[in-house]
């Protein structure tokens, strides 16, 4: 009698699991990479920082302080700093120039005296100058109208000082001279005093003497002009 063999039953193999990979940054390797391209591309990247530094200096330079640039608008036209200088250098450069050289050898030379102009010294020539005009607000009107700053006319009178106690010394007032000046301006000035003749005899000869002595200061300076 024959057997029936059961056919064997076919078993299905697991499918194989899928294995996920982690993505794992290596910081040493990329830190080596980076370090590696930065050796190789030095002057590159000095370069790169470089111009970039310049572009955000230029950039904060424009947007915290427009006058280095600007010089105004009109009607939305830009009128650039650079403009605006070339043509006053061209019209009255050289006198404000000048202006310029003239205050800062004054400085330099009451420096190497030791001479300086104190606080209250200027304020007694403001008052001076209130008592010519008339009072303070005269002053002050006299200011508006010449559109200048009471701080500009103390520095003018700061100059003023240093040049009068640089000169003094070779300055010499007489009598004869006091007496024949109070003659000559009694009729304008009745209250005219000896101190006050003085002082006016001073101022002249102080003017006198100065165009010379700033000649020879500015003859030995080292001035470059470059416009």
């Amino acid at each position: 009698m024959a057997v029936n063999k059961k056919p064997k039953s076919k078993t299905k193999k697991p499918a194989p699991k899928k294995i996920k990979t982690k993505f794992v940054l290596n910081f040493s390797k990329v830190q080596k990479s980076l370090k590696k391209s930065f050796a190789e591309k030095k002057p590159l990247y000095i370069a790169g920082l470089v111009v970039a530094l310049i572009i955000t200096s230029v950039f904060l330079l424009f947007w915290f302080n427009k006058g280095l640039f600007l010089a105004g608008t009109i009607n939305g036209r830009l009128v650039t700093s650079l403009e605006f200088y070339s043509k006053l250098s061209k019209t009255s450069g050289e006198e404000v120039f000048d202006s310029i050289v003239r205050d800062a050898l004054i400085n330099q030379e009451a420096s190497k005296k030791g001479v300086s102009a104190t606080t209250e010294e200027i304020d007694n020539k403001i008052k001076e100058l209130e008592e010519q005009l008339g009072g303070k607000e005269a002053l002050e009107l006299a200011l508006n109208q010449n559109n200048t700053s009471i701080e500009e006319v103390r520095k003018q009178l700061t100059t003023q000082i240093l040049v009068e106690k640089l000169l003094e010394d070779e300055i010499t007032i007489s009598d004869k001279e006091v007496s024949d000046y109070i003659k000559q301006n009694k009729e304008f000035d009745p209250d005219i005093s000896k101190e006050k003749a003085k002082k006016a005899i001073k101022s002249s000869k102080i003017n006198e003497k100065f165009t010379s002595w700033f000649e020879e200061i500015k003859s030995n300076a080292k001035i470059t002009v470059y416009f």
